[in-house]
């Protein structure tokens, strides 16, 4: 079986990430699992819609988005941090800029995640719409790859400010970025069978994952995870809400 993760950290550091998730799924179900990262959101999207993976890591603005051009699939568990299958982004800035509000972004310039990262677009542009202000009235904005490059944009100046996971935020913190804001609660990453696996190896799964307490497994894929919990597509609505009042960005 293949274990397909999006691109939001570099390959190497999701395959160490992923490594002993993938051993231990191996150990539960006697299968063996080859970790796969996607050479971009879009890519990602496609394939989970195209039932062109095993299981799937996703997160979850890619997976409304791919739900919503190809249907909902069989969900088989969400990430639980600190015991709750919610996570925040944040929009960052350099600890000594003179940026304090949201509104003194006016005129700024922008770094933004993928298109199809949760944190790194869909929730930052959420929040500047709510503090009132469009992505025109920034000074020029731009797509980076990872959260990572996002943070290094900001720390070296080429941007004033952006938008990244909270968890990728506290590992670039210490260097100098600063929390200008921080969103509102969204549900978690998700793993995602494919179709083409059999009823009793999609429950197999789905237990083994549900059964997870291993910090050894679950730390790895993120600092907070404490477990993984049951998670419905009804669950994501909220998000779909916000996808489609938003639509596309201008030049679209």
């Amino acid at each position: 079986m293949q274990l397909w993760i999006h691109p939001y950290l570099p390959a190497p550091e999701l395959v160490r990430r992923f490594t002993p998730l993938a051993r231990y799924l191996e150990e539960k179900t006697g299968r063996k699992i080859e970790i796969k990262i996607s050479p971009s959101y879009e890519n990602h999207e496609k394939r989970l819609g195209e039932d062109r993976a095993d299981i799937a890591f996703v997160g979850p603005f890619s997976y409304v988005h791919m739900s919503e051009l190809h249907g909902s699939k069989t969900i088989l568990a969400a990430v639980e941090g600190n015991g709750k299958a919610q996570f925040h982004g944040v929009i960052a800035v350099r600890q000594d800029g003179p940026i304090k509000t949201i509104q003194d972004l006016a005129g700024r310039s922008f770094a933004f995640g993928d298109k199809e990262s949760t944190m790194g677009t869909l929730l930052p542009r959420f929040m500047l719409r709510e503090a009132g202000l469009g992505v025109d009235r920034l000074s020029h904005y731009t797509f980076l790859n990872s959260h990572n490059d996002v943070a290094l944009a900001i720390l070296g100046g080429i941007y004033d400010a952006g938008g990244l996971k909270e968890e990728v935020f506290h590992e670039y913190a210490s260097r100098g970025l600063r929390i200008l804001a921080k969103s509102p609660p969204v549900p978690e990453h998700l793993f995602l069978a494919g179709k083409k696996l059999p009823a009793p190896l999609v429950k197999s799964l789905r237990s083994a994952l549900l059964q997870l307490k291993d910090p050894a497994v679950l730390t790895p894929i993120q600092k907070t995870a404490t477990g993984m919990a049951p998670a419905t597509d009804q669950v994501y609505d909220g998000l779909r809400h916000i996808a489609r009042n938003l639509g596309p960005m201008p030049g679209e």
